[in-house]
Order: structure tokens, then sequence, then C-alpha cells
């Protein structure tokens, strides 16, 4: 039976998010990171397998920081 999906919780800097990485074939993996509100950052570039699409959402994180995944722009009514 093959895995369909893998997830990881990361905080940083007080903020949770959720990556995910799902399985669309044999070897792609689709990446998403989806923050506290429910607003998901989806990769259009897949990945040969799970432990790389969660290894590019971490690297992400930490290089883009936590505020390219948590700004709301657009999506203001997630907060009423």
């Amino acid at each position: 039976m093959y895995e369909k999906e893998r997830r990881q919780s990361v905080a940083m800097a007080g903020v949770r998010l959720e990556i995910i990485a799902t399985r669309l074939g044999e070897r792609e993996w689709m990446l998403s990171v989806i923050n506290t509100l429910g607003v998901s950052s989806n990769w259009t570039e897949f990945f040969p397998s799970a432990d790389e699409a969660i290894r590019e959402g971490l690297e992400a994180i930490k290089t883009e920081g936590v505020e390219a995944f948590t700004d709301i722009s657009g999506f203001d009514y997630l907060q009423e």
C-alpha cells in the first residue's frame, strides 16, 4: 500500500505551519504549506519523493520567513 500523504508541522516565530506532501503518481509529489487560517501555498513543480517535497517546504519557510506564508492579503475575510 502506498503512502498517499505526509505531513510535518513547523512552529517558527510563534507561528504554526503545516507542510503537506501529497502523492500524485508513482514518483510525483505535490507540495503545499498551509497556515492556521487554512490558506494554502502550493508549488507548481512536483517532487520525486515526499522527503524531497517536505525538505523543500522547510527550506522555503527558513529562506522566505513565516511571513511569506501568513500574509493574508486578499483573504482578510478569514479573520472575521
